[in-house]
């Protein structure tokens, strides 16, 4: 019975995939529709950041529960945009299965780093899960991620956690975000990458060699990851009584990987499918002590790593998936309800007109002109001054936190 429905299965995603490839762009005409993709997410990120600063009064005003609630909403609608143009425009499928991430549980996500875009397209997976995960979804990225035009004020204002690759400075970014996301009352799922960089040549190396320093197996699917910022933080999130879940996410590529974001915007390409398998652990499960945690989080990649060799092992693409499990869960982008779809459509069209309606009335409007001379003020004192919108925040909070004690 279990074999009929696998061949159903994959029958029903054969079907959906020559429909999808059908739809593609030939190669050579695919690289416009990067350049049309980084156009929309600069000018649409440009025009939420703009909106955004026209309400910082809300933090002057000490009211910072109203503000995280507002940008928590208002930052996971922009959020639809690179998803549907991703898989509305572009033709990425996603597909999750597993467990069920719960919404309104605080919790810690740790995913394997394939790609400079993972964390895109997991919002694309955490949509087809449940769409309001979206709204409490917070990502731990490279600090030089914040420096992108109009998209990086966005992921500040959402309160991102930015990370300098030094230990002593990243160990303060995530305890000041942990105190503040317990002190906004919200329960969000933090995501973070223990390998601390994509997988590459370069950084497959660099794991080789230290897993021969350390005594250790050579990995070739994912890289080893760094234990002291994953236990900095999990001891963090104890410590305050911040984390009841840790979602342990593999994510895999069947037909072919786009590693960064200038094969994305130059090239015009993108990943016909990305998978994801999600396996729920309670936060019992994790040892406390430093040296246990070490080798629970190394058993853990040993796992990704022996799923990943049996998901690419598979020679025919179609073929490839991650085992579906008796209690798990399956979702599909090409099996959505309807409505989700909807959703994504028509926000990618809404704001696809307002951006060319205010790109076209900013050469006319007075108001909308010093609107936008406003902004750049604005961004240019939040930066200089206080390091980012991100920081400001937590530094306006925190200034609040003290006055009312």
């Amino acid at each position: 019975m279990r074999s009929s429905k696998k061949v159903g299965q994959v029958e029903t995603r054969r079907r959906h995939l020559r429909r999808s490839e059908a739809m593609r762009l030939p190669a050579l005409a695919r690289p416009p529709l990067g350049w049309l993709f980084a156009i929309t997410i600069l000018f649409t990120a440009l025009f939420g950041n703009y909106i955004i600063t026209l309400f910082l009064f809300i933090v002057g005003a000490g009211r910072h529960k109203l503000w995280r609630h507002m940008m928590d909403r208002a930052i996971s609608f922009w959020m639809t945009i690179p998803m549907g143009f991703l898989e509305l425009v572009m033709g990425t499928r996603v597909r999750v299965s597993g467990d069920e991430i719960e919404f309104g549980k605080p919790a810690l996500i740790i995913m394997n780093h394939r790609t400079r875009l993972d964390w895109m397209y997991m919002w694309c997976a955490l949509y087809q899960v449940n769409p309001w995960l979206i709204t409490t979804n917070k990502i731990s990225l490279k600090a030089q991620l914040k420096n992108l035009p109009g998209a990086g004020f966005g992921m500040a204002a959402a309160q991102f956690v930015f990370l300098e690759r030094n230990m002593s400075v990243d160990k303060e970014s995530f305890d000041q975000a942990i105190d503040y996301f317990k002190g906004m009352e919200k329960n969000y799922q933090v995501l973070l990458f223990p390998e601390g960089t994509d997988k590459s040549e370069w950084t497959t190396r660099k794991s080789r060699e230290y897993a021969k320093k350390n005594g250790l197996r050579n990995l070739e699917y994912v890289l080893y990851p760094r234990v002291t910022g994953f236990f900095h933080l999990i001891s963090k999130m104890r410590s305050v009584d911040y984390v009841d879940y840790i979602y342990d996410i593999t994510i895999g590529y069947p037909f072919n990987i786009v590693q960064s974001e200038v094969e994305l915007v130059l090239k015009g390409k993108s990943p016909r499918e990305v998978h994801f398998f999600i396996r729920k652990i309670p936060i019992s499960h994790v040892p406390v002590n430093e040296a246990e945690a070490t080798r629970w989080l190394h058993e853990r990649w040993y796992l990704k790593e022996a799923l990943l060799h049996d998901f690419y092992a598979e020679p025919q693409p179609v073929n490839r998936a991650f085992p579906v499990e008796q209690g798990d869960r399956l979702w599909c982008s090409w099996k959505e309800p309807r409505r989700h779809y909807y959703v994504k459509l028509c926000s990618l069209v809404f704001w696809l007109i307002v951006i060319s309606a205010c790109s076209y009335h900013i050469f006319f409007v007075r108001t909308l002109q010093i609107g936008v001379a406003y902004f750049i003020i604005a961004s240019l004192v939040l930066n200089f001054r206080y390091g980012g919108i991100d920081k400001f925040v937590i530094s306006s909070w925190r200034k609040s936190s003290e006055t009312s004690s």
